[in-house]
Formats: C-alpha cells, structure tokens, sequence
C-alpha cells in the first residue's frame, strides 16, 4: 500500500479526510502519526492524509483548488513546495513573509492562509533540549540556503539572537538572504562557504550548529562539517529526524545532540493550533511520533 494519494486518486480517499501534508516524494512523512492522535483527542471527526503533489507547472495549485473543493481544513506543506505554498497565500505570517517559505496552509473565506512553523517550532524544541531560549544563543546554520535553513534563520533574527553565521554553497541567495536578515538582526550577520578559512572559528564561537542540509538523510551520507571543529558544551541541532554520523560525532564529542524530533513535533502542534484555535494534546503527538 502506497500510503498517500495523488492528485488523480482524490475521490479514493476517506470521506472524512480534511487536513494533510503535500509533498513529493511524501510517503516517507511522519506527520500522519502525531496529528492523527491529535485529532482524536480533541475529539475532531477528521482524518489526516498524505497527499504528493505533481511538480509540473500548475500542479501544486490545482492540487490546492482540488482540496478546497473537497472542504479541507488546512494542510502542511514539505519538500519541494514551500515557495510555491507562500505565492498561493493570500494572506501570510510575518516569518512566512520573511522567509519566503510556507509549511502550514489554512483555508479561509477569502483563500488560502500561509504560515510558517518551522521558525517557533524549532525555537521551543531548542528551550526543550538545552533548556535555554534561543534568543540568548550564538546560531551557526549550515544549509542556509534552502526552505527549512532560511526559515530557521528568519527566526533566530526575528527573536534577536546575539550572532547568526549562515553556511552555504556559493550561491547569490546567500548575501540576499544575509541582506534581508540584517533588517531585523541586532547582531551582524555572517555568510561563509563550507570550504571557508574562517568556517572552523566560527563553528568554534557559535553555541548553536544547526544542520539544515540534506546530508544525514541516507546511511553513509558525509557529514557536513568534520567533527573535529566542534567543542564540548556545544548544543549540535540536525533537523532530519533520526540520528546521523554528526549526531553521534557530536555527543562524543561532549556535545548535546539532538534529532529534529522535538522540532518535527513542535512546528506541528502550532499548526494545530493555526486550523483550529486551541491547542493539541502534545502528550499524544509525541506519542504517536515515537510509535509508543
């Protein structure tokens, strides 16, 4: 069983599916199991689905006029269409509109509403794991570039973080995204290539190394930086969900290593909160998310 539904397989769904996530690929996603646990708790009669968009052109915002036909509720947003889900908005939050990047859709009157929780949610799952704001952290986020790192970014300068590095392949969204964080940062934002002189003292300096790339995702993917430039006391955050070659390099290292569990689990209980004004039980979230 495939496990999500295609554009053309919209009349197969469940007659209650109201929320889901879009993506391609989106078999692999997580987020039925800690939202479906949420709905029913809060005694919601809606079920959650997996839903893989096409990525021709139109095919995300056909999907999207398919679904509000179909009375969705909202929907999450992944890979690759969280710029497309921010141009379909009519209306977006100010780290949405910040970031350029949307996660969470929720259908109003007038349209599409577009936000983005990554930002907040890696924020609480930062004072979760390490027990202090993200505010008060020096941040260095590797993978700056792409829809999950901007959006981090975004977010460490919305909340004043006291220094914020972004580390990217050469690419001109680098210095545009510097440029529109420096708006909104109190601290000066750096940008540095991964082969960069300076990249090891910045990693050095930094309380905060967010792995926001790709590499960790597959079993024997190179990890993105050489363990060795880390410190003990360090607070190493990857955002791919299970545990990679840094996360381990990192803890025996001396440092906190974390998964993007907490990350995953949070950005989800606010969008909860964005379709339907109350909070989710977080207990059953996670409890889901672990398969417990």
């Amino acid at each position: 069983m495939q496990g999500f539904y295609t554009a053309e397989q919209l009349d197969t769904m469940p007659g209650d599916a109201r929320l889901g996530v879009i993506g391609n690929p989106i078999a692999h996603s997580k987020s039925p199991q800690m939202q479906q646990p949420a709905l029913d708790a809060a005694g919601i009669a809606a079920r959650y689905v997996r839903l893989m968009a096409g990525t021709e052109d139109g095919a995300f915002e056909d999907l999207l006029r398919n679904l509000a036909e179909r009375s969705f509720i909202g929907v999450n947003v992944t890979v690759p269409f969280k710029k497309k889900a921010h141009d379909a908005a009519v209306q977006l939050d100010p780290l949405a509109r910040l970031s350029g990047a949307v996660n969470t859709l929720v259908r109003k009157a007038d349209g599409w509403h577009g936000y983005n929780t990554d930002g907040p949610g890696f924020s609480r799952a930062i004072e979760e794991c390490c027990g202090r704001p993200l505010k008060e952290l020096r941040v260095l986020i590797m993978g700056a570039c792409g829809g999950a790192g901007s959006a981090l970014a975004c977010q460490c300068a919305l909340e004043g973080c006291p220094g914020i590095t972004l580390v990217n392949r050469p690419r001109p969204e680098l210095a545009e995204l510097a440029s529109r964080l420096a708006a909104h940062s109190k601290a000066p934002v750096e940008t540095l290539h991964f082969d960069s002189p300076e990249l090891p003292a910045a990693i050095a300096a930094a309380n905060l190394i967010v792995n926001a790339t790709s590499l960790g995702l597959h079993e024997g993917d190179p990890m993105p930086i050489s363990p060795d430039f880390l410190r003990p006391g360090q607070l190493v955050y990857d955002i791919v969900t299970h545990e990679t070659s840094l996360h381990r390099e990192a803890g025996a290292r001396g440092c906190t290593a974390s998964t993007g569990q907490g990350m995953l689990l949070w950005q989800g209980a606010i969008a909860f909160e964005h379709w339907f004004g109350i909070s989710p039980d977080v207990s059953a979230m996670r409890c889901g998310l672990l398969g417990n």
